[in-house]
């Protein structure tokens, strides 16, 4: 009985999308026409109706995702998920997203509350539709969504920010291998840009290990002009590369009223295009790798009551937090204490008794909505720069196309500027040379607009000048992606949108091109070390199925652990995490074949870089025949795979959210990017593509997208995972933009109504 209840429920909670449904707070009829994928065109006659569409579209079919992007905001996920999310509770409530938030708020203006008022009532209409119909997620975990609110929106900015600012776990990976190794030694495998620092400069503190560290994310974009494109109009595109999951983080939606025509995808919980195009101009993202986030020791008295500034004692502020947790009568209580810079980070992230307190821009508020807001409405360059002028945090790397011609660059967030090393290091905060002095200006920023190159490419590599008067970032990737782009682009005339699908989904690894002449001038005297070398001499370099990129990969992991792993010890994990893509640690040492990182500090032999290398080979060859058998059987795709996971596939009973898994090709550092979390001997896909598009400023009729799953949270809509299929093979579907070509592609067509006033 339980089971058809649940089967009849779950059938009946899949979202309408066709006939009509009446609404309260609608002024007018609004019509959503779906296109044969899934992907919503609204109609609104006035603006306030669009927002109020949009949000009734994405709790239609992401109220799941939505609730738990807000819950992580605001440190609330121990309410559902009880004990086992209790901490990091404690540790997203310490970063003071709230009162963030509420800064956020401050800053709307009276248009944007609208905005977003409209967008509220457009999810609370859902809601209060909902009778036993809820989506499979409630009813499983036996629980209610609350009312949506303005801030509620607000909140998603604080998720993604956090998600992509991973400067401050940086310093502690950095301040730990200097306690580890000394600071000289640790400088000779950290980034290539710190250059010389002076021990003075590094706080000798005990720090604690990270609760969470998420392995970098990253993205591809890049645009052509005219003089590149057969079209002799630009080309754009772009691949965010994220956290791949069902449903996808991404929604897809065009918007349609007298002050809106932009399509493109959406997070749920926000009513704007983030990444897409409107009538006049198309833009791309990538996170830019701005250090915005820093680390500061600090002094308190005797009483612990106040705190050290350069001009003296202040009294710290102390907030109070109420974490409720499912299964537990009593909340849970903490206290977050707050200096000038920023909340004293609690005990779960540091040892001892030294506090230290957390700086980011996150935390000063910012203007982002509006920022995106202007961005969907911008016709122009001067109007694209206006609106990103306003965007604070997380930093990104835009390009920029339009239908006259134009291409450009902007490099948008708040940049602190400050003293370098206060930036790389934790550092005392009561010097006040380690203080923030302000942000970099707008104008003062490397943005570029119509090169003479006739081309732009961001990649997450170093995307300021060498003599760049001041400090951006170390957080930048070698540039492999970029220089591939760059070779690909340089290698045609001109470019088609179909010449660009053949770029996003490129495979070749410029870091296997940076190895492979290492691996073929050894001369190893062991067997199995000889067969990897012939195996992979004759390789092209590609990441693709078959036994070379398997055998490479394990190579590459393997070495890192020979190399690393007998002198850094616990650290080593972390500092593989995130230095792994950083120019740092290996891409350093190769051209020294004595460097004393070489060495193995448990052996009593004198080993250089070629026995290292033969050994990693060696162990290499044997670890593919542990898993997959002789060499004819090797499979990097395989070995690769990815599982498209819902936030309950972990638990057995609800493994049917899942899909997969499936082989997949590509790794971190090539342009058809896919990577996971750098684990010992796990090469399983996590992150990737989440969503691909190529936009052609000659003709939107041919520019094309595709989202990693599908359109739909609901698993058991035909648009749950209906893209992943054509995501896997490298594949697109048509961006429909232009009303008869949606018309032309209709699959269904739901018309929002105004509820009739009663007389």
């Amino acid at each position: 009985g339980v089971l058809v209840f649940l089967i009849l429920n779950f059938r009946l909670s899949l979202p309408k999308d066709k006939g009509e449904v009446s609404r309260q707070g609608l002024a007018t009829p609004v019509r959503v026409v779906r296109d044969t994928w899934g992907i919503p065109h609204i109609f609104a006659a006035t603006d306030m109706d669009l927002f109020y569409a949009v949000g009734y579209l994405h709790a239609q079919e992401r109220m799941w995702q939505m609730e738990l992007l807000r819950r992580a905001a605001f440190g609330r996920l121990s309410e559902i998920f009880g004990e086992a999310t209790l901490k990091r509770d404690k540790f997203l409530r310490n970063l003071g997203l709230k009162e963030a938030m509420l800064k956020d708020y401050q800053n709307l203006n009276g248009d944007l509350k609208d905005a977003l008022s409209a967008y509220s009532r457009g999810v609370n209409a859902w809601l209060m539709s909902r009778k036993l119909n809820w989506p499979p997620e409630f009813v499983l975990l036996r629980f209610r969504p609350e009312p949506w609110g303005m801030l509620d929106s607000l909140a998603i900015k604080q998720v993604m920010a956090l998600i992509l600012c991973t400067d401050y776990a940086s310093e502690i990976v950095r301040a730990r291998l200097v306690e580890k190794v000394g600071l000289e030694r640790a400088l000779g495998i950290l980034e290539r840009d710190i250059g010389r620092v002076s021990p003075d400069e590094v706080s000798h503190l005990a720090l604690a290990r990270l609760l969470f560290i998420s392995g970098p994310a990253g993205s591809n974009n890049w645009v052509v002009s005219g003089s590149r494109s057969e079209s002799g109009r630009p080309l754009l595109a772009n691949d965010p590369h994220l956290e791949i999951t069902l449903p996808p983080i991404w929604y897809e939606l065009h918007l349609n009223s007298p002050g809106f025509n932009v399509v493109g995808v959406t997070f749920p919980g926000v009513p704007l295009v983030v990444i897409g195009h409107n009538a006049a101009i198309a833009w791309g993202v990538t996170n830019s790798g701005a250090d915005v986030q820093d680390l500061y020791t600090e002094k308190l008295n005797q009483e612990g009551d106040a705190y050290l500034e350069p001009e003296g004692w202040k009294p710290l502020r102390r907030t109070q937090e109420l974490i409720r947790v499912r299964g537990k009568r009593d909340p849970v209580s903490m206290e977050i204490q707050w200096t000038s810079r920023g909340p004293i980070l609690s005990e779960e992230v540091r040892v001892k008794e030294v506090p230290f307190s957390l700086r980011w821009t996150i935390q000063d508020g910012g203007r982002i909505f509006e920022a995106i807001y202007l961005l969907n409405k911008a016709q122009d360059w001067s109007e694209f720069c206006q609106a990103l002028g306003l965007w604070d945090t997380p930093s990104q790397n835009f390009v920029y196309a339009d239908i006259k011609g134009n291409i450009g660059y902007y490099l948008s967030g708040k940049i602190p500027v400050r003293k370098k090393s206060a930036a790389l290091f934790p550092s005392p905060g009561w010097e006040a040379e380690n203080q923030w002095q302000g942000f970099l200006e707008e104008g003062e920023k490397p943005n570029i607009l119509n090169p003479a190159a006739g081309y732009i490419i961001t990649a997450n590599h170093k995307i300021v000048p060498e003599d760049f008067p001041h400090y951006v970032s170390c957080d930048f990737e070698p540039g492999f992606r970029a220089k591939r782009i760059e070779e690909l682009i340089l290698s045609l005339s001109h470019h088609s949108v179909d010449s660009f699908r053949r770029i996003q989904n490129d495979v070749v690894s410029k870091r296997a091109e940076l190895f492979l002449p290492y691996i073929r001038s050894l001369q190893p005297t062991d067997e199995k070390a000889r067969r990897a070398q012939v195996l992979l001499s004759n390789w092209n370099g590609e990441m693709k199925a078959g036994p070379e990129a398997a055998l490479f990969s394990a190579f590459m992991d393997i070495l890192h652990q020979e190399i690393f792993e007998d002198e850094l010890g616990e650290e080593f994990q972390d500092f593989r995490r995130l230095f792994k893509r950083k120019d740092a640690g290996l891409f350093r040492l190769l051209i020294d074949s004595e460097s004393a990182w070489f060495e193995n500090t448990k052996t009593s032999e004198n080993e250089g870089r070629d026995d290292v290398f033969s050994l990693s080979l060696r162990k290499a060859y044997e670890w593919l025949e542990e898993k997959q058998g002789s060499p004819d059987k090797w499979d990097w795709t395989r070995l690769h795979a990815i599982t498209f996971f819902h936030a309950l596939g972990e638990v057995r009973l609800f493994r049917f959210f899942n899909r997969g898994p499936y082989p997949v090709d590509g790794d971190a550092f090539s342009i058809r990017a896919s990577f996971g979390h750098d684990i010992d001997g796990n090469f399983i896909t996590t992150h990737g593509a989440s969503y691909r598009q190529i936009i052609d400023l000659g003709n939107f009729r041919n520019s094309i997208c595709v989202l990693s799953s599908g359109q739909s949270g609901h698993f058991l809509s035909r648009h749950y995972d209906d893209q992943i299929p054509i995501w896997l093979q490298g594949k697109y579907r048509p961006m429909l933009f232009y009303q008869d070509d949606i018309e032309a592609n209709a699959s269904t067509i739901l018309v929002l109504k105004p509820t009739p006033v009663k007389e």
